[in-house]
Order: structure tokens, then sequence, then C-alpha cells
């Protein structure tokens, strides 16, 4: 006679599913570590390096056997003062200039039309370096 497991109380699933959980939480942690050890720390450490190149030769790209590093420009517009900015879209009813976070598109349309930047919002922009395989 075949003798079948009994079933597992609610109990007993919510139990293992919380240690599969712990568990995962922990693996995707290590994962994580590894993977910025391994690969994300030393790729920005090269970009860096390849900035540093490009700026000291004030070059905006540099062509190699292997592929190209070029600069890029990345810009971004964050909320200073949310209440402020708040204010500014409601009483100016600039309602693109927002989905309750500055609309850096909107902005950026802004800035080239020759207007000021919105009170309560920061723009930054910087050079970063992309690299593509030949």
């Amino acid at each position: 006679m075949d003798q079948q497991s009994p079933e597992k109380t609610p109990g007993q699933l919510v139990e293992e599913y919380i240690v599969y959980r712990d568990e995962k939480k922990r693996a995707d942690e290590t994962y994580a570590a590894w993977l910025n050890d391994n690969y994300t720390t030393p790729m920005k450490e090269i970009e860096a390096k390849l900035l540093d190149i490009l700026n000291k030769t004030d070059a905006s790209g540099i062509k190699t056997k292997a592929g190209t590093a070029y600069k890029k420009l990345s810009t971004s517009v964050t909320i200073a003062d949310m209440s402020e900015f708040r204010r500014h879209v409601i009483g100016s009813e600039q309602w693109d200039l927002a989905d309750w976070r500055a609309s850096k598109t909107r902005i950026e349309e802004m800035l080239e039309e020759g207007e000021e930047l919105p009170p309560g919002v920061n723009r930054t922009s910087f050079f970063t370096v992309g690299i593509r395989r030949s």
C-alpha cells in the first residue's frame, strides 16, 4: 500500500514560505555584492580612467581596434524644494513641468527657449563615458 504524506498546514506553508523568502533575500544580496565587486566597480574604474584621458587630451572620443570610448553628456533634473516647486506649477498652471517630479524634457525645452529654471528645481549636467564595440 502506498503511503502519502499528509498535507501541510497553513502555518507550515507560511513558515516554509518565510524561510524561502529570507534565503532568497540573502542570495540576492550575496549576488549583488559579487556582481558589484567583479563587474560594476572595475567597469566604473575603467570609465573614470577613460574620462580622465579624454579630458586631459581634450578629445570627445578615442577610437581603438577594440572599440570607441566617447564622452556623453548626462543631465539630471531633481526637486530641491517640493512645496516651492508645487506652488510654482500650480500658480503658473504649467502642468507639463511635472508628474510631481520635475519633467526633464520640458525643463530642457524651457531653458532652450531662454526661460529660467523654475523655483525649487536643481539641474546638473555631467560627462560620462560610453563604450561601443567595434
